[in-house]
């Protein structure tokens, strides 16, 4: 089994490099013997074991030689993948110009092939300035697509789409921790959305006083480090300080879906500042729908106070875990679901 997975990004962000990870584990439970090609735009950033990256970045030269050469010969291939993730869309004019360089262009080749093509968990959108209609028309030329929201299943309306969950909510990976007990110091992780921290997420900063830092995402032009640094950490965790199973349980507030599933996933306890629709999507997945806020427009307060909850109450920590953890067997139902219906796919 031949397969070649699209779209992947960096693994300098954590969110993405676990996507890419999601995926090939997905596929090596799906298919006893495969064979994967990653098509990734930052490919010096991943460490994937058995799997052959190739560079997907433009430049002022057009596409390296190894991925125009891979596009022509999709039909080699077995079956295609696109990563899960939320790179289809366009909500400004330079966000619609990367996208069609770049994701656009694969979508493009992906929807011209015989070979059974599937994308995998999406939020796709916004989609302004006549790309909609655009996007309608390739994505419908493929067998599925995956959606991880409902907005994005409301605005595309394609026959072939289906809600499904986040890879990361998926996850095997879950820590099931028995201990109740929590650092009394909270976790912040933040990004600059469109280059600017929210106002109410300094306030809330600010609200709560001291707190721990974590970076979510560093280098390959998105980078949180300075957004961090702004807001005056105690001190800036590391990946293997805070998704740790060894460590203390942690309140964390994270602007990032993927550091907020991830630290989940470690174990915390997760306020989520979302700033797409995928994020209500996910917390909605996981029985949390009421620790998902706008990170532009929440309430200071609000936020605030379910964090103290969270930090001196342990029957809300205790019940956030069972909310959790009820969330669980839906979450294997659709990670087995998701992998019969890729391999009755590739077998169609």
């Amino acid at each position: 089994m031949k397969v070649l997975v699209l779209h992947a990004y960096s693994a300098t962000n954590a969110g993405d490099g676990l996507l890419v990870e999601e995926t090939i584990g997905l596929l090596r439970e799906a298919f006893v013997a495969c064979d994967i090609t990653v098509a990734a735009l930052h490919p010096g950033t991943f460490d994937l074991p058995s799997v052959t990256v190739i560079d997907a970045a433009p430049s002022w030269k057009g596409f390296s030689r190894d991925f125009r050469r891979t596009l022509k010969s999709l039909s080699s291939f077995d079956l295609v993948v696109g990563v899960g993730g939320g790179y289809i869309r366009a909500g400004h004019p330079v966000e619609a110009l990367k996208m069609a360089v770049t994701h656009g262009y694969q979508l493009m080749k992906a929807s011209r092939t015989s070979v059974p093509v599937v994308y995998l968990p999406q939020s796709i959108g916004p989609l302004r300035f006549g790309v909609l209609p655009w996007a309608q028309y390739f994505l419908r030329r493929i067998n599925r697509v995956y959606l991880r929201d409902d907005r994005s299943i409301t605005e595309l309306k394609l026959d072939n789409a289906v809600r499904i969950q986040d890879l990361a909510t998926m996850t095997g990976e879950y820590v099931d921790r028995a201990d109740h007990s929590v650092n009394p110091k909270p976790v912040l992780s933040v990004r600059a959305v469109r280059g600017n921290i929210s106002n109410p997420v300094k306030d809330l900063a600010v609200a709560i006083g001291s707190f721990d830092g974590y970076v979510q995402s560093r280098g390959a032009g998105n980078d949180d480090t300075a957004a961090m640094s702004s807001l005056g950490p105690e001190t800036t965790l590391s990946r293997e300080q805070l998704l740790s199973s060894r460590g203390q349980r942690r309140v964390v507030i994270a602007v990032r879906l993927h550091a907020a599933l991830m630290a989940i996933n470690a174990g915390h306890w997760v306020v989520h500042l979302a700033y797409e629709r995928k994020g209500f999507g996910a917390f909605d997945d996981l029985g949390l729908p009421d620790y998902v806020f706008n990170v532009n427009s929440f309430d200071v307060d609000e936020v605030r106070s379910l964090v103290e909850g969270l930090l001196h109450d342990p029957d809300r920590r205790l019940e956030y875990d069972k909310r959790l953890k009820a969330s669980r067997s839906g979450a294997t139902a659709a990670r087995s679901r998701l992998i019969g219906e890729i391999q009755q796919l590739a077998k169609a």
